[in-house]
């Protein structure tokens, strides 16, 4: 009876988007037509092109920033718009999306199996994920629950950071996550913006990934390890000085005659 009601949950999808005329009508014309997506949003972060007329052909719900804020404030934007509790994150710039990978990432976050779940480029590295998790499972095709989204603390939302964030979060509280490889592919940023302006940004963003990774699995990790450590001696501490006031009260001085 429980998987019947989740089943009839239906799903915002979301698309944050920067300059992405070229690309997004591909991707919204997937979202808009299948049947347990009820609301599409695009967030348009500051476009200079014509991204905006471009979502306008589709029936979605448009944003539009005033700038380009970065990819995790859009995403915040969505979400905080968005009516359902469960949400479909997708890059505006992704090629090979189908129904069929879009029903597999949304049916075991409905059925309640998983609370996050990532569809991730097929790449040798993913494949080898599977086996040794050594590799950060890193997608912008994603579908969770809004709680997930809102266990991470704000400074944590930034740019291409939110999706190591997203991550380690979920496995901090506990949250089940899964993924699978899929026939998916992103535009390269040397494609779309030049070879220059491409690789700048592409080191941008190995950048916000390798400073978040190290924020937050060792940084962060050890704050927390110190933290726990803290409290557990100052629990001890506090444990045998009440025992030691205790034992101090019941001491019996012998009367001395003098």
């Amino acid at each position: 009876m429980g998987k019947e009601i989740c089943r009839q949950e239906m799903v915002s999808a979301i698309v944050p988007a920067w300059n992405e005329a070229a690309y997004i009508g591909a991707v919204l014309s997937v979202l808009c037509s299948h049947p347990q997506i009820d609301e599409v949003i695009v967030v348009d972060d500051g476009s200079t092109d014509d991204t905006v007329s471009q979502a306008q052909r589709f029936p979605v719900q448009l944003i539009t920033l005033q700038k380009n804020y970065g990819k995790a404030k859009a995403m915040d934007v969505g979400i905080r718009t968005a009516k359902n509790n469960i949400v479909l994150f997708c890059d505006a710039d992704i090629t090979g999306l189908h129904d069929k990978i879009v029903s597999t990432m949304i049916n075991p976050v409905l059925e309640g199996s998983v609370d996050m779940y990532i569809a991730l480029i097929d790449q040798w590295s993913y494949r080898l994920n599977q086996w040794f998790h050594i590799f950060p499972l890193i997608g912008g095709e994603r579908v969770l629950r809004k709680s997930v989204w809102f266990d991470v603390p704000d400074p944590y939302k930034k740019n291409f950071q939110i999706e190591i964030a997203l991550n380690y979060f979920s496995k901090i509280h506990g949250r089940r996550m899964s993924f699978s490889l899929e026939t998916l592919s992103h535009v390269r940023k040397e494609k779309k913006y030049g070879w220059v302006v491409g690789s700048i940004r592409r080191i941008g963003m190995m950048y916000d990934i390798v400073a978040i990774s190290v924020r937050l699995y060792v940084l962060y990790t050890l704050y927390e390890y110190l933290r726990y450590s803290r409290t557990l001696f100052q629990g001890r501490y506090s444990k045998y000085k009440l025992l030691f006031k205790r034992a101090k009260t019941n001491i019996v001085i012998p009367f001395k005659d003098r």
